[in-house]
């Protein structure tokens, strides 16, 4: 994603919102997942392969209103002093973009993170909140470069 160093350090700071602290309790030896978080998982993934669809489409007004919760959206949106969609059109897209999740997804209650790499080798924490059914991106947070 081009520049998106320095617009996603902007979101984390602009997003500063509630922690993701929490942790995923696990199941006793021997025992399989449930099902919804099995479920969530594909739900979360979903999320993070239209968040790259739409890089790809360079659709800005589709990641604020459907992939970023409302307030990441208007964290954006004063950060940059100008419309999340504008900002994120003018900041995210790529029409190669690749998104991977890099390690597990962790699933607490309503709320989620799942570390992402990008093609580039940038990684970053993506917290989520599901609000409706769906899964919305609430905070990205860069991890420093090691």
């Amino acid at each position: 994603m081009r520049c998106l160093v320095p617009w996603w350090a902007a979101v984390s700071i602009a997003a500063s919102l509630a922690g993701c602290a929490g942790s995923e309790s696990k199941p006793a030896s021997g025992a399989r997942p449930s099902t919804p978080v099995a479920a969530d998982h594909r739900a979360i993934l979903d999320t993070l392969d239209s968040l790259q669809a739409a890089s790809r489409k360079g659709d800005g007004k589709g990641i604020c209103q459907g992939i970023f919760t409302l307030r990441l959206a208007r964290s954006i949106a004063t950060a940059a002093k100008r419309g999340c969609a504008e900002e994120v059109r003018q900041r995210l897209f790529s029409p190669a973009e690749e998104i991977s999740v890099r390690r597990d997804i962790r699933v607490h209650g309503a709320g989620a993170t799942a570390v992402i790499q990008e093609q580039n080798g940038d990684v970053s924490t993506l917290s989520l909140l599901k609000q409706s059914g769906r899964w919305r991106i609430d905070q990205v947070t860069a991890q420093a470069v090691q």
